[in-house]
């Protein structure tokens, strides 16, 4: 990218494949400073002015489990501040990413709110991309160690789920995936089915539904609907984590909308798929 290496610090696993970033500012000019500072360290990033998008984004990354590791939020912002921003954000992501609010010259106070909404730290603008990874790496949460795909989640021992897959090959990837991680199987052959076995279930004999979008008779997003409306004990909050191929952000949004809680690209990664369960069900307890 034509930048002297030498003159970089070192930061443990950081690089431009390992750290996201969101940038939420209202003023064009410093976003796209920010924003270029840090690409010169190969590190990418997301700008936006208005709090609406910026949130927005924050929901799809997290419905695919892309999360962003590091988001900048300004004090200031178009329609609310950035201190309730950043408690929108936790209240969603909890203390996955690290949280930065950013003040202009001469603004001060305030300290106190802000911690409280999940600010992980204050920086004052003009940033440089040096003093933002420094201090990301001061503050950002521990990396858990992937763990191998044959071993065994433990929190996931014994739980049912209800997979609904109209292709018989798909089905039977995600049912050995699975097995192979001690939980029970149910298959759907469409929504029309995977709705009706939830519906007639006992409360909690499903610990969560993976849902392929697109199936014959209802599709998933149906079917997530039709489940979140019914009268089921656990209708509103069974995880249903929808398996598709379409991956488009409008794609992400349609699932959501639909009363998903997650949305995993086919084909899916079995750890991706084990620690999606594990997160959402955990939620539940």
């Amino acid at each position: 990218m034509g930048t002297n290496q030498e003159s970089m610090p070192s930061f443990d696993e950081l690089s431009a494949q390992t750290l996201f970033v969101l940038i939420v500012d209202g003023d064009a000019a410093a976003r796209d400073n920010t924003q270029s500072a840090l690409a010169r360290f190969g590190v990418g990033s997301d700008c936006y002015g208005n709090e609406e998008q910026a949130m927005e984004m924050v929901r799809l990354h997290h419905a695919r489990r892309q999360e962003y590791d590091l988001i900048l939020v300004n004090r200031s912002l178009p329609t609310k501040s950035g201190v309730d921003l950043i408690a929108e954000i936790r209240s969603l992501l909890g203390k996955t990413a690290t949280v930065i609010i950013l003040t202009g010259d001469g603004e001060s106070g305030g300290e106190a709110d802000a911690k409280k909404a999940g600010a992980d730290a204050f920086m004052a603008k003009p940033l440089s991309a040096e003093a933002i990874l420094q201090t990301y790496r001061q503050f950002a949460p521990p990396r858990e160690p992937e763990q191998p795909t044959s071993s065994v989640h433990t929190e996931l021992d014994g739980r049912r789920i209800l997979v609904a897959e109209d292709m018989t090959v798909n089905a039977e990837i995600v049912k050995q995936l699975l097995s192979m991680n001690f939980m029970e199987v149910d298959h759907a052959e469409n929504g029309r089915e995977a709705a009706d076995l939830f519906l007639k279930s006992p409360k909690g004999h499903y610990d969560a539904i993976l849902m392929d979008v697109h199936m014959p008779v209802m599709d998933g997003l149906a079917a997530t609907e039709t489940i979140r409306a019914s009268k089921h004990p656990d209708a509103t909050t069974i995880p249903i984590i929808a398996l598709t191929t379409n991956y488009f952000d409008e794609d992400v949004q349609r699932s959501l909308a639909a009363g998903m809680d997650a949305h995993l690209e086919k084909p899916v990664e079995p750890n991706q798929i084990y620690r999606t369960l594990a997160e959402l069900i955990g939620k539940r307890k």
